[in-house]
């Protein structure tokens, strides 16, 4: 699958700017999660089973950053997951912001685990932030499995009560295309054809709290769908524990 114009564009942007940082000090930093359930925009990638994560980030005090997140998955899908982001963050009036481009990658897939269709695919993305409030979105000129354009608008919100941290956010997934026959469109990302909407909700709340430097988090997630239109995927809403250690 090829890479956008505009998924270019920012790779080229990046690599200028830490060309020209390239004697500069790299920082690097990176986390160790176990979570009960790895689920991605409501919907569970691991058949509700648990799922170890880790990622690793180099970044540079201009901005420029590169980052490698790895999960298991569900078997179909391979069993593993890696995705590779290129992005450029930074802050002005108190306003934080970030874009970059984003590489999903199933090392242990084929067309054979999707339907035929290629798994891998490639995003960009933009989000703002401010006193707890983000906002962002997300675009894919051929979404997982080959299912088409695919927009995503997500917002969310965060704050601290008695020293426990406390979030919400809400997503709405939009499929440009609708020929599901032609294996694009909601449908056939879900996997069935009958399908007739183009979009989808997501959701999750809660809470997580610090001891002794590993992080833990309670959340419930969820979405919009109905069994009848999920195509056999679990897309009933849970609760999801984590854990993680960030070094």
């Amino acid at each position: 699958m090829k890479l956008t114009k505009l998924s270019h564009a920012v790779i080229a942007a990046s690599s200028m700017t830490v060309g020209a940082m390239a004697h500069a000090e790299i920082n690097t930093s990176g986390s160790v999660a176990l979570t009960s359930d790895y689920k991605f925009r409501g919907i569970t990638q691991t058949s509700n089973n648990a799922a170890i994560q880790g990622s690793l980030t180099a970044s540079h005090d201009s901005g420029a950053y590169a980052t490698v997140w790895g999960s298991s998955v569900d078997s179909l899908v391979g069993g593993s997951e890696m995705d590779f982001m290129l992005g450029y963050a930074g802050e002005s009036s108190d306003i934080s912001y970030d874009v970059g481009v984003m590489r999903y990658a199933y090392p242990g897939a084929n067309s054979g685990n999707a339907g035929g269709a290629e798994p891998d695919y490639n995003e960009v993305y933009g989000s703002v932030a401010a006193r707890g409030t983000k906002v962002g979105v997300a675009y894919s000129d051929d979404y997982f499995a080959e299912t088409g354009k695919f927009g995503y608008v997500f917002a969310s919100y965060g704050t601290e009560v008695s020293g426990v941290g406390v979030s919400a956010s809400v997503g709405y997934n939009y499929f440009f295309d609708d020929n599901n026959a032609a294996g694009e469109g909601l449908g056939a990302f879900l996997g069935n054809p009958d399908v007739t909407d183009d979009a989808y909700i997501d959701y999750k709340v809660a809470v997580s709290k610090e001891v002794k430097d590993i992080g833990f988090e309670l959340a419930y997630i969820g979405t919009d769908l109905n069994e009848k239109d999920a195509g056999g995927l679990n897309i009933d809403g849970s609760f999801v524990v984590t854990a993680s250690k960030s070094f």
